[in-house]
């Protein structure tokens, strides 16, 4: 079972990679493709990172519990992400979630993923803080899937509905790495680098799907924070 979730968790956090980096690679030295940058780089730290990274790692050491459910979480963003905005089906966003309950069902300590020892305090705070806006950014790009024409490009690559799930994976992906299990400040490290990728790129990107300047700074704030937060728990620890 342990090598099954290993071999499993690994192809799949290899390939979320590689559905995400080349893309956004291809956006910056084509320039057809420049309208998709900042898209393109959004997956890259909110796919690639935040779920892609976190299957190496459980694939490298299955009994890391933060970032196996630091992935969950992105499954749970893109499924409600996917609904709100029509395309659940054909934006493909039930994959994520279907393959990660195959996870769930061959992690070696299965019996261990509710077995928590608390909740730290401090990220889950920031997880509340994002939640707000999260949410009120995710309508809204819902809405732009739901109601775009189909010559939008944006639309046609499902691309607002993809913001949407990225936006939500921030605030749950922090609940999932507050959780007091073996790998949280691995854990808590991808979700702010992810919410400092966003934030930074949102400043530099001025594409559709941008955060608003305020809000991104606001996001890069966030994600330092929590990655300093954890630098400074483990000192103190």
């Amino acid at each position: 079972m342990r090598r099954a979730f290993r071999i499993v968790a690994g192809i799949l956090g290899v390939a979320t990679i590689g559905l995400t980096l080349p893309f956004a690679i291809t956006s910056f030295t084509d320039d057809a493709e420049s309208i998709h940058r900042l898209h393109f780089l959004a997956g890259v730290f909110a796919s690639g990172l935040l779920l892609g990274g976190s299957l190496l790692i459980c694939a490298r050491r299955p009994e890391s519990i933060g970032p196996f459910w630091v992935a969950v979480a992105t499954g749970v963003a893109s499924t409600i992400a996917g609904l709100i905005s029509g395309d659940f089906i054909s934006g493909l966003w039930f994959i994520a979630p279907t393959l990660l309950m195959i996870l769930v069902a061959l992690h070696p300590a299965r019996s261990s993923l509710l077995h928590i020892d608390g909740i730290e305090v401090a990220t889950a705070f920031l997880g509340l803080v994002a939640l707000v806006p999260a949410v009120a950014f995710a309508l809204t790009q819902a809405e732009l899937q739901r109601n775009g024409f189909v010559s939008d490009p944006h639309v046609e690559f499902h691309h607002y509905s993809g913001m949407a799930s990225y936006a939500l994976s921030l605030p749950l992906a922090a609940f999932a790495a507050a959780l007091l299990v073996p790998g949280r400040r691995i854990a808590v490290w991808i979700v702010g680098l992810t919410g400092a990728g966003l934030g930074l790129g949102s400043l530099l990107l001025r594409y559709p799907g941008a955060f608003g300047t305020a809000w991104a700074w606001l996001t890069l704030a966030w994600g330092v924070a929590l990655v300093a937060g954890a630098q400074l728990h483990r000192e103190a620890a």
